[in-house]
């Protein structure tokens, strides 16, 4: 052998040799040595940058550049913005602080009068009080659809649990059109109603859902979510036979009352049913929106419908919670509650404009790695009772 292979030398150099005098031999070829080319690349660096110009890079390089620019310039925006958020949340009000929750403990019977009790204290006379423990409540009762596939079975579940706490009224449920309608007659006369409109669950929803392009609404004045708007025009249609009018409509009376709730899916629609009803002369008196996405198409449309919304109207939202933040562009209404991280801030509709309403930014409070993360547990009915439960003990001091 011409060139002997020392053990002293390194095995790069050791391998490089025996490729160069594989190449030497006289049988030698491309289908006998069919790594050949690849080994002497892999060593030699400089075998495939001969042919080409001097200075000149491989057009995988360029590729790999602009996608290490990319990374470079997102990582340094998250950060950016991660920081600017955390200073912007110091400057919020805790919810623990705001008079407009109360965290007094009521009984069932009193919970589904909590707006209109004598006994609730009166903390200010220009804003609306929210019962914490009486919301808990209105929360939960909006999750219980979906536990079952039989309507006759989730009929029984949803009168069992509102038996077992002291309602003692009728239900009327609708799998088709995804609510229940629960009534009950007060000794004063008062007829209350209390609609909850159930999230997504189904392959419909989710197509409903989807439907995010906006469309003008004759009756609310304005544009909207395609899909939302026409789920809340079945919902209204299917439900108004089954309303107690108010005054001023055949067979109406002056003490029947509606309160309008939902989750996810059902808490944006839910907001729909309420302006809906309210235009039609039904006495529309509290909203409440758990986890619900957006559904009007700009600052504009929301300052149209929220002038027919009820003073009561509060949205629930999880900053890790990603639906609250879909559509992107869209824009909800209400008093918010918001649970971001370790924390509650409570921000009326009306702080919520102009520079003080980056709280609503996607792009500013969307944290993609920790949504994905808790993508499965933020969205779920349980996450915000547990967040709620806790805002009460905190209010407590406990």
């Amino acid at each position: 052998m011409a060139n002997v292979v020392s053990l002293q030398r390194p095995i790069k150099q050791q391998c490089a040799i025996l490729v160069n005098y594989a190449s030497e031999l006289p049988f030698s070829s491309s289908s006998l040595f069919p790594l050949r080319n690849y080994r002497a690349t892999r060593l030699h660096p400089s075998y495939f940058s001969t042919g080409a110009k001097q200075g000149h890079k491989p057009k995988y390089q360029h590729h790999r550049s602009f996608f290490v620019v990319a990374a470079a310039v997102a990582v340094t925006a998250s950060l950016y913005t991660r920081h600017l958020r955390e200073e912007k949340l110091t400057t919020l009000p805790l919810a623990k602080n705001s008079e407009l929750l109360w965290e007094q403990k009521l009984s069932a019977a009193a919970s589904s009068t909590a707006s209109s009790s004598q006994e609730q204290p009166i903390l200010s006379h220009s804003q609306p009080i929210y019962n914490l423990p009486s919301l808990i409540e209105t929360v939960t009762r909006a999750g219980l659809m979906g536990s079952t596939k039989s309507v006759k079975e989730e009929l029984h579940v949803l009168r069992k649990w509102h038996a077992n706490r002291g309602y003692n009224g009728g239900i009327v449920m609708s799998q088709r059109e995804c609510y229940y309608l629960y009534y009950e007659v007060h000794s004063n006369g008062e007829t209350r109603q209390q609609l909850f409109c159930r999230g997504t669950s189904s392959f419909d929803d989710v197509i409903t859902c989807l439907q995010a392009w906006c469309v003008h609404d004759e009756e609310l004045g304005c544009s909207v979510h395609c899909g939302f708007n026409q789920h809340a025009n079945r919902i209204v249609e299917d439900v108004l036979p089954l309303l107690v009018p108010p005054r001023g409509i055949e067979g109406g009376t002056n003490h029947a009352t509606v309160e309008v709730c939902g989750h996810s899916l059902g808490g944006a629609v839910a907001m729909l049913v309420a302006i809906k009803l309210r235009k039609r002369g039904y006495f529309v008196t509290r909203v409440t929106s758990l986890a619900s996405p957006r559904f009007c198409s700009g600052v504009e449309e929301s300052n149209i419908l929220k002038k027919w919304l009820p003073k009561e109207t509060i949205r629930i939202e999880d900053d890790l919670d990603p639906v609250t933040y879909l559509p992107p562009m869209g824009v909800s209404v209400g008093d918010k509650l918001w649970f971001a991280k370790d924390k509650a801030y409570m921000l009326p509709k009306d702080s919520l404009s102009g520079e003080n309403d980056w709280p609503e930014s996607v792009w500013l409070n969307l944290r993609l790695f920790e949504t994905i993360l808790n993508l499965f547990k933020t969205h779920r009915v349980g996450s915000y009772v547990n967040r709620l439960e806790q805002l009460v003990k905190d209010m407590n001091g406990d």
